[in-house]
């Protein structure tokens, strides 16, 4: 994905400048913040999406004037009803660029009495999920050092941090119902474990904290749902994660290399935790 739309969608963020301190961005756009900003690698392009994932607080308090969906409709989004819920979910669809792009708003589901959609904000609906507190209590912020806002002030944005970003695809990717979103989920978890070695000790030492911070069936679950599916090459999670394989990524390696190689990187992280 160009470049442009990278420009493009911090252009949308700066839409809601305003809320950028309480939100956080998470999805496929997330390992590219990683790898451009935190370690200033700007050569590489991730596996990613047009479609924008933003986590909210459960109530989001409203800045200034303009609440979220007030700014995002007055900049010529619509709003898309996606289920019979009630309230239901709604996402906010535009044109960033070319690209058409789709914008969905997340938020924690603490048990089954919470439904499926908050209001967070007046006329802002976010889809309620397991463990997305995980994300909202773990997270770091970047400054986008290539892209300026219109004051000429620099954009500045919440993302997970590199621990909370992969336990918490972990624990998700088994819910998934739909099997590219599952296989995404653990491209991302592959890309970052391959590509931030020199990171890995402090991603370690942060997942297992959290067998301190989280119910400790959240860690079970998480090691017991990679052991499932990294157990040997030919496994599922080893297949699901070659189906998203880039076309130019791993260029040196034909697919069985590709193959043991993933195998490899989980086998050594299922261990290490």
């Amino acid at each position: 994905m160009s470049n442009q739309f990278k420009s493009e969608f911090f252009e949308t963020l700066s839409i809601i400048k305003d809320y950028l301190p309480d939100i956080v961005i998470a999805g496929g756009w997330a390992p590219l913040i990683y790898y451009h900003y935190l370690l200033s690698d700007k050569t590489r392009v991730p596996l990613r999406t047009v479609d924008i994932d933003i986590v909210v607080p459960g109530k989001l308090r409203k800045r200034k004037s303009k609440t979220i969906d007030t700014l995002l409709t007055e900049a010529g989004f619509k709003t898309r009803f996606k289920s019979r819920h009630q309230p239901p979910v709604i996402s906010y669809e535009g044109k960033i660029g070319d690209f058409d792009a789709e914008i969905e708003f997340l938020t924690h589901r603490r048990s089954a009495r919470d439904g499926q959609v908050a209001v967070v904000q007046d006329g802002l609906h976010a889809q309620m999920l397991r463990f997305i507190n995980i994300l909202l209590e773990n997270n770091i912020t970047l400054d986008i050092d290539d892209y300026k806002m219109s004051e000429g002030i620099l954009l500045q944005v919440r993302v997970p941090t590199l621990g909370a970003f992969i336990f918490q695809k972990g624990l998700t990717f088994p819910r998934r119902t739909r099997p590219i979103k599952k296989a995404k989920d653990l491209y991302y978890i592959f890309d970052i474990l391959a590509n931030c070695e020199n990171l890995h000790q402090q991603i370690l030492e942060e997942i297992v904290s959290f067998n301190d911070v989280y119910p400790a069936s959240w860690f079970k679950q998480f090691k017991r749902y990679l052991s499932l599916n990294f157990s040997d090459v030919d496994k599922d999670g080893v297949l699901m994660i070659q189906s998203q394989r880039p076309e130019n990524a791993y260029p040196a390696m034909n697919e069985q290399q590709f193959q043991q190689y993933v195998f490899g990187i989980f086998q050594e992280f299922i261990a290490n935790i």
